[in-house]
């Protein structure tokens, strides 16, 4: 057995069906379980708002504070720390004598770096790192094609998808969890700790206790709540994108929920209600956009988005733009809907069209900037579907 594992928490905030964390709890003695904020991630863009915004920023804290709970009460705890994971992680691996790293894989250009980056420094250490991909109902290698040959659109991957598709049984939380001797877990920082003003917080908001909570108690609520008054009743859905306009998708982004602890709840119903098949339509189209993430790479955060339009131009006008993120425009429904978003982090689907829309295919803006300005205030923000569904709506992506 092995003596002791780093465990390396990245968007993967929970302990049920945690694939990564129980086979570390199961492969050795101790686990030293960590979680690093870094700070480039809430560094100011060149529009002056932050990669990720202060609403964005609170609901981690929340996430990773109730992480920590869970921990302590099966005997383990969340060691925190400040600054770069590639360094941090690897000198803790140094300092606790550990023989590997479990952490799960990520897909997006700046995580894949410090993944490279973290094998670099632990090479000279004789330390391997082992990962996990856990953010999709299936993995690669379980789909019926390889990535190379990814369908273009989504009606055509669905068609392929649903006849046979293969979902892992969901992982049991730990038992028990064993920490070394010595361990410092270290404080939770603030807002102020990462440079984020926590004025830019709507205070009345924050005050009613209509934000939403982080954590991973809060969202098998929510998936709970949606199964008692969506699923059970029968009652129509109003969405095509429920996990969206349900919300499921706010504590998917960080894995405060599991993707297929969603579907082993739904899959008693499957036969006997539409609802579910909707649901479950929907998490395959967030996997589509994982995989076409895999799929294109960098090629779906240039303006040409994964078509290479390279012909189609955009303005870089700075005040049009300024307009729309102020809520300034001519268009109403587009200042509300933006208004809403940087004062909850939230939009439905239907206002994330609305609004992208209107900045790039009527004012003809960069779609680049907003899909920006959605990454720093969506707390529902993905990676890859956020950026997709910007390539969509401009016309340079899938369908």
């Amino acid at each position: 057995m092995i003596h002791r594992i780093i465990y390396w928490f990245r968007n993967d905030l929970r302990l049920h069906d945690n694939e990564a964390f129980f086979a570390a709890t199961q492969a050795a003695q101790e686990v030293v379980p960590v979680y690093v904020f870094d700070p480039r991630q809430f560094d100011k863009t060149k529009f002056g708002f932050r990669r990720a915004g202060a609403l964005r920023a609170q609901f981690l804290l929340e996430s990773v504070l109730e992480l920590r709970n869970r921990l302590r009460e099966k005997g383990g705890d969340l060691l925190i720390r400040v600054g770069e994971p590639e360094k941090i992680v690897a000198q803790l691996a140094e300092e606790y004598s550990a023989q590997y790293i479990y952490t799960s894989k990520e897909i997006a250009p700046d995580e894949t770096s410090v993944e490279t980056s973290l094998s670099k420094n632990i090479k000279v250490m004789n330390v391997d790192i082992k990962l996990f991909w856990m953010t999709t109902l299936g993995s690669a290698v379980d789909l019926p094609f390889s990535i190379a040959k990814l369908p273009f659109d989504f009606p055509e991957f669905y068609e392929k998808m649903k006849a046979g598709l293969k979902v892992k049984t969901i992982f049991p939380e730990p038992k028990h969890i064993n920490l070394p001797q010595g361990y410092e877990a270290g404080l939770i920082p603030s807002l102020p700790m990462l440079s984020i003003d926590p004025f830019e917080i709507d205070a009345e908001k924050k005050s009613s206790g209509s934000l939403q909570k982080g954590g991973e108690t809060a969202g098998l609520a929510k998936l709970d709540q949606f199964i008692e008054e969506n699923i059970k009743t029968g009652k129509a859905l109003t969405s095509s994108e429920p996990v969206i306009d349900y919300e499921l998708s706010t504590w998917l982004s960080l894995g405060c929920l599991s993707p297929r602890y969603i579907y082993s709840k739904l899959l008693p119903y499957l036969s006997e209600n539409d609802n579910v098949e909707i649901v479950v339509e929907d998490l395959l189209k967030r996997d589509f956009s994982n995989w076409t993430l895999l799929r294109h790479g960098s090629r779906l955060f240039k303006p040409g988005g994964i078509k290479h339009e390279i012909n189609k131009r955009w303005l870089n006008e700075l005040p049009l733009f300024e307009k729309w993120i102020n809520a300034e425009t001519e268009n109403e429904e587009v200042n509300a809907a933006i208004k809403k978003l940087t004062s909850t982090g939230y939009l439905t689907a239907s206002e994330r069209t609305l609004a992208a829309d209107y900045l790039t295919n009527d004012l003809g803006i960069n779609w680049t900037w907003g899909a920006m300005f959605f990454e720093s205030y969506l707390i529902d923000y993905n990676v890859s579907g956020n950026w997709v569904r910007w390539n969509t709506i401009a016309g340079v992506g899938s369908i």
